[in-house]
C-alpha cells in the first residue's frame, strides 16, 4: 500500500492518505482532526491528549501507537513498528476506539508502564472509519483513508543532553551522546535538525555556528583536531 504524506513537518501533527495511487484531496478534507498537544512528552505515570473533530461530520476513529525506529529523518522516511507486536513495551495508549460528533472532543491516555535508558519516540496514530472517496487520474473512484500521526517523546527519569563534534577532512561530525534529542537550529548553512541518542550527523564546512536546545555555539575546526 504507497503511503503518501500530506504534511511534512517532523514535529507537528502528520496527515498520511493511505491509498493505492497518489492523489490530492482539499485540505478541508484532511483537516477534520486535530491534536492537542501535537508533540507530547511523556514524563509521568500517565499523560493526556485531546482529540478534536473540527468537522461536521461525527467520526468514528481507531486509535494505535507505533514505535518510531529511526525518529529524526523525513517523514516519508519513518519505520513504524506497531506497539501491538513489540514484547513488553513501556508505553500504551487508550482507548482504542473514539466517537465524536461535530465539534466534539475526547481524551486519549498514555499509560507509561517504566521509563526507558533513553528518549523513545513514537507516532500517535488517529484513524478515521471514513473511506473517502475521490476521483483518479483515470477518471477511476478511489477508497481513501487519512491516518493522523502526532508525535510522542517518552523521557528517560534522568534527562542529560550532551553532544560532541570532530574536524575531519570533510567538516564536522556531530555525536549525540547524551540520553535525549537535541534540536540544531539556525545553522549555516541555513538546516534544521534533530539529533536523537547514538546518532551522528556531518555538517559541510570549517566553522559551524547553530542554536542548540535555544543556545548559541560556535565549532571552529582546524585541520587535525577538535
Amino acid at each position: 500500500m504507497a503511503r503518501r504524506l500530506t504534511m511534512t513537518a517532523n514535529d507537528s501533527l502528520l496527515p498520511l492518505l493511505l491509498s493505492s495511487m497518489l492523489i490530492t484531496l482539499p485540505f478541508e478534507t484532511i483537516s477534520a482532526i486535530d491534536l492537542r498537544p501535537h508533540i507530547v512528552k511523556v514524563e509521568a505515570e500517565e499523560t493526556h491528549i485531546e482529540v478534536i473533530n473540527t468537522g461536521e461530520n461525527t467520526q468514528y476513529v481507531a486509535i494505535e501507537l507505533y514505535r518510531l525506529n529511526n525518529p529524526g529523518v523525513p517523514p516519508e522516511q519513518e519505520s513504524l513498528t506497531p506497539l501491538g507486536t513489540i514484547a513488553q513495551p513501556l508505553l500504551f495508549a487508550a482507548p482504542m476506539k473514539l466517537t465524536l460528533g461535530a465539534n466534539q472532543s475526547g481524551k486519549i491516555t498514555l499509560k507509561a508502564l517504566g521509563q526507558p535508558n533513553k528518549e523513545q519516540v513514537y507516532r500517535l496514530s488517529i484513524m478515521p472509519k471514513q473511506i473517502l472517496k475521490t476521483q483518479g487520474e483515470s477518471g477511476s473512484v478511489i477508497g481513501v483513508q487519512i491516518a493522523y500521526m502526532g508525535l510522542i517523546r517518552h523521557l528517560p527519569q534522568k534527562p542529560e543532553s550532551r553532544w560532541q563534534h570532530r574536524c575531519d577532512a570533510e567538516g564536522v561530525t556531530l555525536y549525540n551522546r547524551g540520553n535525549i534529542r537535541q534540536r540544531w537550529r539556525n545553522l549555516s548553512p541555513n538546516i534544521d535538525f534533530n539529533l536523537y541518542p547514538n546518532q551522528q550527523r556531518q555538517l559541510k564546512g570549517r566553522e559551524v555556528t547553530a542554536i542548540v536546545d535555544g543556545q548559541s555555539v560556535t565549532l571552529p575546526c582546524k585541520r587535525g583536531g577538535e
